[in-house]
């Protein structure tokens, strides 16, 4: 490049760079302060808005227990009880009177009910009525013989009968009914304890005189509130159940919230609250006036249960339903998700928000970042867990990263409309300066050519008294002695050729060497690496024993340290996880005495008690490492289980390695503690315990070494620990075991990140 361009750009390069850097650290600054700002703003509607909902269900705790309570709630549940028993001889009922109450009830379901039912699999009338024959008197009685229509079946005080129950339902309906109306409840139910029956709503759906213990309402929400509720003997106890399709509802998402009603010491039933939606889709959208708290044009806030999916409505399908089912349709979502959101007219309990906020959240984390939403734009996001006894929820504050970042984006323009003009000031003058420098640099050029192509004659005329004079006065000089200089470097060229080539020679003959012997090497631990896959199950027949069921086997090395076995005798099938002192090649040779000394146990000795096969196992390797020549103290921990498939008894025996389970309603995880010795040669060994657990269908058992809990990573570089493990395994809880391989899979490798693995890991997990 020629000098003159040279001092241009220098000149231009100077100039540019200079604005440039102070163009940045204000865009770069003005960005973080904005930034900042927006996350500062959203945490604040995040905590202002958590605290509205976490308030609002402490509050209603406090209503359903005191109202449960109260002496009106109990004389009430007593009195709708003995009218519930003896409506059908209070009512006069006939075989006659019963044909026109079906086929009332009947006509009602087909005309009024089926045909608003949203979703849900669609069946017939009869399928849908009670089966007790008083519970189709009263509904027959308060929802098909009401003169007023649906939506407001509550308006009715007393049906035409005389019965006992019309007149508990005159004398207490039109209080439960304010008390309903004031704290904005969309039900109230009485329960009773004994049978299950609800026996008496306020609103008067279909689930009015229905049994929570059987038929089409065992299972649901409801029922699993009620059943906690009577099972408990706590007066002050309440059950709060989250929101799923409610089929009474017409299948819109329902919240129960459950106390038990007791008459002094007697327990008489349950009190539930059906929990109303609208409350807290106006808490959570600040009644559709979101720009008010902060959130701009395109900021929300929204609560994610512990499936993932919306509690709350969505702001873009209040706004742009159009926009919005376009949107969720090109992310693929489910066309039957799409049409149940589309039918109801709401995305709670049906959109999924899975992103890496929501996952962070439910995991019990609190933070602010930039992560694509569930609708696949960037946004701000402030996110933690919601503090709400019975409820696993995460609130999330949330504002497109496009409008947050607005302004910056404007001064970035103006920044750069700002350079542009500069580059072309800084051009013109750069280009001035740099020729009147350049012009007798070029006539020098051209002289320095002329001796660069062997004219030794030329004349170099430059008379200055500059630094341009004294380089051509050099130059002169030099013209004196550069064919002696020529000739010298001639001979030094050719010297140096010479060596060169011999040293070139040399290395291609060292680097052909020790290629050979990194390939021998290579080869030798692939090959041990064939050889230790042969003594481990293949992971085909394990699953033949347990459909449900993974392996998480990462060697540090090509080969590993780690290893697992199984064999199977009878309806009883030994299985196990061994840890061996080292990784790498030294640690396979270990693992291969390991593998061997167990199957002598098994199939040689006839052992089948997991701790005398490790008693033996004991024996075994000492005698291995013993009779060579050098002291070897290397050995082994594990964990040992002998499972009956039949009766799913379980005997363990452990090495320092512990057994965990995880039961399949259980949020905890059991740990069965292994002995503190390890499997080889130890100074104060004691024979090994062991343990037996029954276990049931759907248990799951872990069995690990320690490479998992022992890795470095995350942000700060330590280990993942016992306890992270305990708590990851618990989240997993109902997911398919397949799934958990994959979610420990990409947990460890996230958490790891760019550090090395330092331990191989093994982690083999069972579902009974």
């Amino acid at each position: 490049m020629k000098i003159g361009i040279k001092l241009t750009l220098a000149f231009f390069g100077i100039a540019f760079l200079s604005s440039l850097i102070i163009g940045l650290i204000a865009y770069v600054r003005g960005k973080d302060a904005l930034e900042r700002e927006t996350f500062n703003k959203l945490t604040a509607v995040r905590e202002m808005k958590a605290t509205q909902i976490e308030d609002y269900y402490n509050g209603i705790t406090d209503q359903v227990r005191v109202f449960a309570g109260d002496p009106t709630t109990v004389f009430a549940i007593k009195r709708f009880r003995r009218g519930f028993q003896t409506i059908d001889s209070a009512f006069g009922l006939t075989p006659e009177k019963m044909e026109v109450v079906n086929a009332r009830l009947r006509d009602y379901y087909e005309q009024e009910f089926l045909k608003r039912l949203n979703g849900g699999q669609r069946t017939n009338a009869e399928n849908e009525m009670p089966a007790d024959t008083n519970a189709r008197l009263l509904q027959y009685l308060y929802i098909v013989n009401n003169p007023n229509e649906v939506g407001s079946k509550q308006k009715l005080d007393r049906a035409t009968d005389q019965s006992p129950y019309s007149d508990a339902h005159a004398r207490f309906h039109p209080s439960f009914r304010e008390y309903l109306e004031t704290f904005g409840f969309y039900d109230i139910f009485l329960v009773d304890d004994s049978t299950g029956k609800i026996l008496y709503t306020v609103f008067k759906e279909v689930d009015f005189g229905a049994s929570l213990l059987e038929g089409s309402f065992k299972g649901t929400n409801i029922s699993k509130a009620f059943l906690e509720a009577r099972a408990s003997d706590d007066k002050n106890f309440v059950k709060l159940v989250d929101f799923q399709p409610y089929h009474p509802s017409y299948n819109a998402p329902a919240a129960f919230i459950a106390a038990p009603v007791f008459d002094g010491d007697k327990k008489l039933g349950v009190l539930i609250f059906q929990m109303p939606i609208d409350r807290i889709n106006a808490i959570m959208t600040n009644n559709h006036q979101w720009a008010k708290v902060g959130l701009g044009e395109s900021g929300e806030t929204y609560i994610v249960g512990d499936d993932f999916t919306l509690r709350n409505q969505s702001r873009f399908l209040i706004e742009d339903s159009a926009d919005y089912f376009t949107m969720i349709r090109n992310l693929g979502t489910p066309p039957a998700t799409l049409e149940k959101i589309r039918a109801f007219n709401s995305s709670i309990g049906l959109q999924e928000v899975r992103t890496e906020g929501t996952q962070a959240a439910l995991q019990g984390k609190t933070d602010s970042r930039i992560f694509p939403d569930y609708r696949g734009v960037p946004v701000l996001s402030a996110y933690r867990p919601l503090d709400i006894t019975g409820m696993h929820w995460a609130i999330m504050s949330e504002i497109d990263e496009a409008e947050a970042f607005s302004h910056v984006h404007q001064l970035r323009s103006y920044l750069a409309w700002g350079f542009a003009g500069m580059v072309v000031f800084i051009i013109i003058v750069s280009l001035i300066i740099s020729r009147k420098i350049t012009k007798p640099l070029k006539i020098l050029t051209y002289d320095a050519m002329e001796l660069a192509r062997g004219n030794f004659d030329v004349e170099i005329g430059i008379r200055r008294k500059d630094e341009i004079g004294i380089l051509a006065l050099s130059f002169r000089k030099m013209q004196l002695s550069i064919k002696r200089l020529v000739e010298e470097l001639r001979e030094i060229n050719h010297n140096l050729e010479d060596k060169v080539i011999e040293r070139t020679q040399e290395i291609h003959r060292q680097k052909e060497m020790v290629e050979e012997k990194n390939k021998e090497i290579l080869d030798s631990i692939n090959y041990a690496l064939r050889l230790q896959r042969a003594i481990l199950p293949p992971f085909e027949k394990i699953k033949s024993h347990f459909p449900e069921c993974f392996i998480l086997f990462k060697p540090k090395d090509i080969v590993s340290g780690d290893f697992y076995w199984m064999e199977r005798t009878g309806d009883e099938l030994l299985i196990a996880v061994v840890d061996c002192t080292g990784h790498g090649v030294p640690g396979a040779m270990v693992s291969v005495v390991g593998a061997n000394g167990l199957n002598r146990c098994v199939k040689e000795f006839g052992l089948k008690r997991p701790a005398e096969i490790m008693d033996k196992l004991s024996e075994l390797v000492q005698e291995t490492f013993e009779s060579s020549d050098h002291e070897v103290r290397d050995g082994m921990d594990m964990s040992l289980c002998r499972i009956n498939l039949r009766t799913l008894e379980v005997e363990y025996a452990g090495a320092n390695n512990p057994l965990w389970i995880v039961r399949k309603d259980s949020s905890a995880v059991e740990e069965t503690k292994p002995d503190k010795q390890p499997i080889g040669k130890y100074e104060f060994r004691k024979p090994f315990t062991n343990h037996q657990v029954k276990l049931a269908k759907g248990d799951r058992i872990y069995l690990f070494s320690d490479g998992y809990a022992d890795q470095f990573g995350g942000p700060r570089g330590k280990k993942f620990k016992y306890k992270t493990l305990q708590t990851l395994l618990i989240s997993l809880n109902g997911r398919p075991m397949e799934q958990q391989h994959l979610v420990l899979e990409n947990q460890f490798e996230e958490w790891k990140g760019e550090l090395e693995q330092v331990d191989d890991v093994c982690v083999l997990g069972i579902r009974l």
